[in-house]
């Protein structure tokens, strides 16, 4: 498969918002970073997220000659909220963005609650992925049976309280959303109180940090819901087993990880039955977020690729 991959919207300005019309009713919004001639990655945010995700891939992205394309989910940026939506409905979304791209093969990856999306379309269209990246992602909670309760020890409340009650975790995405939108220094110290000291280093790059947060700002400008339903999605059964992902799987997890613990990445591996685990030793949540990772990890995305 060509590395190079011309298209449509070449002339188009990196990270400006673009949308894909559903229906009447339903709008998704995405960027694209990158080379955007290059070879068509779809990446997947996490949660809270957004399509400004990308732009802490960009530069790696450029060099790599990978188009780093990025879907705002239901309610989300400026995608239209769903009532209702499943995993499964994702790579049917990416899909209808594919074509009106005219990409038919591409590469997905996801970062941490962007992994069970990039699942599911590892799962749902298998004939048009040449890669799967899986980045410090969940596993599929109606599989292990452990996962809440390894969550609940680092300090992740979020599955538990929704399990014994979905009002109280919305209230409570609403008040951490009301953190975000009118205290961005205290909201910045809640994402910092699950990060390990590499983690804030990395967050506190240059630009990093301004990125990060502007992505942040845009998961929750609909409000709440979106990141709400996101969650929910994933805290659940996903409508599928890992061990019916049949495409080879690159998962990076990292030790330290107190946002993901690293058994996640383990279950992953024992679960689907082509993996590549790599669990990284000194390495928190935020580590895609490292130059050093970013150049490996691409390296490898071209590499399978090409091959």
């Amino acid at each position: 498969m060509a590395l190079k991959n011309a298209s449509e919207n070449s002339q188009s300005i990196v990270g400006s918002i673009r949308y894909l019309p559903v229906s009447e009713k339903r709008l998704i919004s995405y960027r694209e970073w990158g080379d955007l001639n290059g070879y068509p990655v779809f990446y997947a945010h996490g949660t809270p997220g957004s399509s400004y995700e990308g732009a802490m891939f960009h530069d790696n992205a450029k060099e790599h000659h990978l188009r780093w394309i990025v879907m705002d989910r239901p309610g989300i940026g400026e995608s239209s909220l769903v009532s209702e939506y499943s995993l499964l409905d994702y790579p049917k979304d990416l899909v209808r963005l594919a074509d009106k791209l005219n990409l038919p093969g591409f590469a997905v990856a996801g970062w941490s609650s962007g992994v069970p999306h990039t699942l599911a379309c590892a799962y749902v269209i298998p004939d048009k992925l040449s890669f799967v990246g899986a980045l410090a992602g969940y596993t599929n909670f109606a599989e292990m049976a452990t996962a809440k309760k390894l969550l609940w020890s680092v300090d992740q409340r979020g599955p538990r309280i929704a399990d014994v009650s979905p009002f109280l975790f919305r209230s409570l995405m609403n008040m951490i959303r009301l953190a975000e939108q009118h205290l961005p220094k205290i909201y910045l110290r809640f994402i910092e109180s699950s990060s390990t000291q590499e983690d804030k280093a990395l967050l506190h790059q240059p630009k990093v940090l301004d990125d990060f947060l502007e992505s942040q700002h845009l998961a929750f400008c609909q409000g709440a819901e979106g990141v709400v339903k996101d969650l929910l999605l994933q805290y659940r059964d996903w409508g599928f087993r890992l061990k019916d992902v049949q495409l080879p799987v690159h998962v990076y997890q990292g030790i330290r990880d107190r946002f993901v613990p690293w058994q996640f990445g383990a279950h992953l591996a024992e679960q689907m039955p082509l993996v590549d685990l790599q669990l990284l030793e000194n390495e928190g949540h935020m580590f895609p977020l490292r130059h050093s990772f970013q150049q490996t990890f691409m390296a490898s995305l071209v590499q399978a690729v090409e091959g």
